[in-house]
Formats: C-alpha cells, structure tokens, sequence
C-alpha cells in the first residue's frame, strides 16, 4: 500500500502544478505560428509532425483533461479541410471552447467551416492568413466571419509571389480592406515584400487603420534597396509607431534612401539598428560581475580521495579533449559528411594530474591518413612505449613500408580495431600475416577497410587459409582481397572466426567462398553480400544483397537464411528492385525490416523505375508471405507537406495500405507516415 501513496498524491495535484507540466507539451511558440515559407528554400511547416497529437494528453485523466483543454485551444493551427470540418463541428457542439481560442492559423480558406469556427471564437487576437489556396478551396467562411473579429495582429501569407492571386484569395483580400479600417484594435501587420508591391488596395486600407501601430514586411532575400512606394504610403498612418523588417538587416543603398526621410527614419529606428549591429570594440573594457570575483575552492572531498579525484577528471577529460564525443573518431575518415572530432590539447596543459589521466584518452583511437603522421606516431611510440599501449582503435589512411607497419603492430598490444580510411592503400599479404600472428591479432576484434592484395604465393599456388585463425576475437571482418585459398577442410578449423557477428565481402576469390562455407560461425548475425555457410546462413539475422543475388536460385536465400530479420536490397540504376526479386516460395516468420539501399549513380528514379515501383509496392503489401514485416525503408520515399500534396502523392497511398496490415513505410530519415485526419459525418 505504501508504494501507491506517490500515484495517489499524484492524483491530486493542483490544476496549477498540473498546468506548468503540460504547458510546454501543448504550448505552440510564436515563432512557429508566425513562420512564413520562404520562397526559395524555405523549410517546410514547422507544423508538418509524424509524431502522437498533443490532445492525446486530454485522455490521460479527467484533471487533465479539465486542465489541458484551455492550454490546447489558445493556439489553433489548421493545415487540412478535415481539421476545420472537424474543429467546426466541436465548437458547434460546443460553443465555450471557442471562447479559449487566442491565435488562429489558417493555412486555406477551408470553405463555411471557417465561419462556423470564428463564430465561436470571439477572443481572436491573433490571426495567420494564408492566400495561397488549392484548387477547390474557397475563402467563403472566411469572409463572412473575419467582420466578427477585431485582431491585434494579422499575418498575410502569399509565398508564391510572382503568381497572380486567384478569385478566392482576391475576395478574402477584399474583405481584409473592408475590415481593416473598422479593425480598432489592429496593431500589428505583416506583409512580404513582393506581395505588398501588388497588393495596392490592401497598403490604402492598411493606411487608415486607426490603431495600427507595426508594419512588418518581410524581405528574406533583403531585396529591398530603396523605399518602396507602399512603405511610404503605409507611413502616412499617423498611428503607426514602427516599420520592422523581417529577418533584421538593412541593405546599405536602402539605408542611404531611407536617411533622406525623416519620418522613415524615425520609424524603421536607423539609429537604433546602427548601434545595435555595431562592431565591438576588443580593447574596450568588459564589465565584471561581482560573481566572477568569487574564487574558485576545489572540493576538499574530492582532494582527499585520489581514485574517486581521477575518475572523475578522466570522464571529463574523456568528453573535453574532443568536440563531439558521440562520434567514434575513425567514423569521420570513413565518411567524410560526419563532423571531423578535432582534438584539444590545451586540456593537458592544465596539471600534472590532467596530463597523466588525459594522454590515453588522447592516444586511443588515433587516425594515421598521412606520412607525417605515421612517422609522427611510430617515433612517439618507439620513444615511450607506454603510449602504444593506451591504442584500442588504430584507423590508417597511409601503410608505409612494411617494416614501420610491423613496429606499428607490435608497439600497440592491446590494440582491439584496425580500420582503414577513406581510400586506404592496401597492405601487403605479409604484413596481414604479421598482423594475425602479433599479440595483437589475437586481440583484434575488428578489421574493417583495409585491403589486402594477393599474396605472393599464388604463384606456387593457393594460399593456406589458416591465417584466419589467428584472430580467434574476430567480431567484425571485412575481407577485400583476390587472394586464392586451398580448401581442404585440415586446413579450416571450423571453431575459425567462432566469435565472428558482422562480416562484409567485397573483393573476393571464390575459393574464400569454399573457407567459409567450411566454418560453422555459430554467432554470425550480419552479412554484407551472400555467403554459403555450412550452419552459419541459418543464423544470420541481417543480409546484404543485390537484386540479382536475391532471385540467384543457387543462394535460394529465402530457403537457406530463415532467421534473417532484415534484408537491405542494393539497388542501382540499371538493376532496380522489382516485385519479382522479393517473391518468396514460402512464409518468412523472421523477417521484420526491408532496406532499399540504393548505388551512388542511382540519382533518381527514372520512368522505368517509376514502372516497377509501381509493382513493386503493391506486391510487398499485398504479400502473405512476410507475417513479421514491420518496416520497409526506401531511399525515394519523401513525405509531402500540403494537403494538395498529400491527396497526390503515391507515397502516402502506399503508406497507408502498408499501415493495414501493421508495417510503417519510411524514407531515408527514418520517419514513418502517420495518417492525417480525415473528417466523416456521422449517419443520422
């Protein structure tokens, strides 16, 4: 009984407390609500989410319930016929909750539902209107009902600005010229540029609003150079206290033209942007704080325990020599669209104690990409050997000879990871073998983009493949190498890479095929490339294949692999994947995740590809033959942001078919479709 006392308290917080937890979930900023796309590589609506609605906190418990409907209704946003359909029919039901309603967005004109919303929604104080309306959309309700408002602030949005406006966008501009000169609490107004330059009869009204006290116009581009026409026009409102442009900046010639008028001046604050933007002097003095008088005591606790002292200063040197921790060191040579972690020596400058406790988290994925390097790095370690032995993830973009890269090896022990960088030269098939008979081979548990060219005994003949069990804590293998290998099975132990999860084959000789297939490779989980193992494929969880090796009957991958969980099909140009490579003779319990991974040169889709995705996505929906797919990735998917686009897009039919049956379609940013409401009249 007594652990349930927290959730009865809990129960019975004040509406107050319950307030300020759900506050931040369900309050819109005004950033958001006020973001105009931009008309040349604008983002998309900050409001265009894949995540759970925010009112699903209203069903949480009759307190919240109370508590978070006012906080859910100051901010409307309405992106979709349906949402207007659907928040008109609850205000008309029930008319109070328009009463909560503070700012109202409207990205269309949303027909007669518009009136029925504003009807009930007296309290508006702010207002986002959109001119921009899909074919079939109509600012009816609109019209009739923005006489029953009397807004603070009204923001116009017409991206498109080199297209004219259409009736419908023209008869909600008419009403916005009747209403504000009748408007009196309209202070604030914005307008872009290019739109204000057409939009002649709304800048006479904007004129006569008799409260108005901010002009916003927005220049993105910073446009403007001198002061337009309707900049002037708007001045002459004798109200008006202040024209802000939108981002903040000025162009030089326009702040030359501006100067000439005293009244421009005086209302776009010149003066005032001037000293603003204003470059700080570096030999002025900086104030000080009285708190930054206060000097610092170190913790005698912590001075009196030296192990706890250096734990601590080690995980924090561990995240200050670095800029981005989160990064493993070596993933930025490997892929070069990663941020570079460049390292900061100054932290080891500090103490003694910060030299000692930071210099192996310095040396312990070092990235050797050149011959300074190298030769930097080998003198080091053959000058103090200690620092070898701090090495765990050694990732080399230059070999060297084979005798540095010998002494590379043998002065860095405990060494656990040998990556290759992007275009890393090959290392000789003497220096792999070294490398599998050093103390560090047996502790190597990754080698990964480094290849190896033939061996020189392919001229006696194959090569003895039990150099593959020198490295018995193999867990991730990458072979790129043409080198033969003899087959006889004395000569493959099959306990041989026991440990083995992740291998990729890229270059290969087809006897390495024949090693493998000998090996059991009990822990093998992800392949990179179809591998014929002999207990090893019915265990792999992940593969990697290409369009043609899935539908190669010889691999019969859907008979050889059943635990596979996720299959990633490399798709390109010429060979794109097609309904036929992911027909399966028999039901796949495994599988879970498909991955369309498509080659470099596979730019876009082409209307033959178009063809066979058109076949290829009814097929996987329509499939029987993968009862635990989940997800399917593809590298075109791209989800769309309006409601014209959402209503013609292939990608959001196919995702919804694909929601039927449980499994979420996804594009390359992982984000699956979530339906958009859909409104429906209940039958009488």
């Amino acid at each position: 009984m007594a652990s349930d006392e927290p959730l009865r308290q809990a129960m019975h917080l004040p509406d107050e407390i319950i307030s300020e937890i759900l506050s931040p979930a369900l309050r819109v900023s005004d950033e958001a609500f006020s973001y105009v796309s931009q008309r040349f590589g604008g983002t998309a609506s900050p409001f265009m989410t894949f995540t759970e609605s925010t009112s699903a906190l209203l069903v949480v418990c009759k307190a919240w319930l109370r508590v978070a409907t006012p906080l859910l209704y100051n901010v409307v946003i309405l992106r979709s016929k349906a949402q207007a359909q659907a928040l008109a029919a609850t205000l008309t039901a029930t008319p109070a909750l328009g009463g909560f309603i503070r700012k109202l967005r409207a990205e269309g004109g949303y027909a007669i539902s518009m009136f029925k919303i504003l009807q009930t929604s007296r309290n508006i104080t702010d207002l986002f209107l959109s001119v921009e309306f899909a074919s079939g959309d109509n600012a009816c309700g609109l019209c009739k009902g923005l006489h029953l408002l009397d807004p603070v602030r009204i923001i116009v949005e017409k991206t498109h600005t080199w297209s004219g406006v259409s009736k419908n966008a023209q008869k909600l501009l008419d009403t916005l010229e009747q209403c504000i000169p009748n408007w009196k609490k309209l202070a604030v107004f914005q307008l872009d540029h290019f739109f204000a330059l057409k939009a002649a009869t709304l800048i006479n009204a904007l004129s006569q609003a008799p409260n108005l006290s901010t002009f916003v116009v927005l220049d993105h581009r910073f446009y403007l150079e001198r002061v337009p026409q309707y900049m002037k026009l708007v001045a002459t409102n004798s109200a008006l206290k202040r024209i802000r442009l939108e981002p903040p900046g000025l162009n030089e010639s326009f702040r030359d033209d501006a100067k000439k008028n005293k009244t421009m001046n005086m209302l776009l604050n010149l003066a005032d942007l001037a000293s603003s933007v204003a470059p700080v002097d570096p030999s002025s003095p900086i104030g000080t704080d009285d708190t930054l008088s206060i000097s610092f005591v170190y913790p005698p606790r912590l001075a009196a325990d030296s192990a706890q002292e250096e734990a601590i200063w080690s995980r924090v040197l561990c995240f200050a020599l670095y800029d981005d921790i989160s990064i493993p060191r070596y993933h930025h040579y490997m892929d070069p669209s990663l941020p570079r972690p460049t390292p900061h020596f100054t932290p080891l400058l500090v103490c003694k104690l910060f030299e000692r406790i930071g210099t192996p988290h310095l040396y312990q994925s070092p990235v050797l990409n050149s011959v300074h390097a190298m030769a930097l790095f080998t003198s080091a370690i053959a000058t103090k050997p200690v620092l070898g032995s701090y090495v765990r993830c050694l990732t080399i973009g230059f070999v060297g000879t084979l005798s540095s890269f010998k002494t590379l090896i043998a002065k860095t022990p405990a060494l656990t990871e040998l990556r290759g960088a992007r275009g890393c030269p090959s290392i000789t098939w003497k220096a792999f073998s070294d490398l599998g008979e050093s103390l560090s081979g047996s502790n190597l548990k990754v080698f990964y983009g480094v290849p190896i060219p033939k061996a020189s005994t392919v001229a006696k003949g194959a090569t003895n493949p039990a150099v593959f069990a020198s490295f018995p804590r193999m867990q991730k293998f990458e072979w790129n190498s043409s080198t033969p290998f003899k087959t006889e099975p004395k000569l493959i132990g099959v306990d041989t890479f026991s440990l083995l999860v992740d291998l990729k084959i890229t270059t290969f000789d087809e006897s390495f095929l024949d090693v493998l297939s000998q090996m059991e490779l009990p822990s093998l989980q992800t392949a990179v490339f179809a591998v014929q193992c002999r207990g090893g494929a019915r265990k792999l969880r992940e593969l990697t294949l290409s369009v043609a090796q899935i539908q190669d009957a010889q691999l019969a991958i859907w008979h050889n692999c059943p635990s596979m969980q996720v299959l990633t099909v490399s798709c390109s140009s010429k060979f794109p994947a097609t309904a036929g490579c992911l027909t399966s003779p028999k039901d796949n319990a495994a599988l879970e995740r498909i991955v369309f991974k498509k080659s470099e040169d596979y730019h876009r889709l082409k209307q033959t590809h178009k063809q066979a995705l058109n076949q290829l996505m009814p097929a996987l929906a329509s499939s029987p033959n993968f009862p635990a797919l989940r997800e399917i990735l593809h590298p075109f998917c791209e989800w769309p942001t309006t409601e014209p686009e959402i209503s013609n897009s292939r990608w959001v039919k196919w995702a919804e078919t694909f929601l039927e049956r449980g499994i979420h379609l996804v594009g390359p940013t992982g984000v699956p479709w979530r339906p958009r409401l859909k409104f429906v009249k209940s039958k009488k």
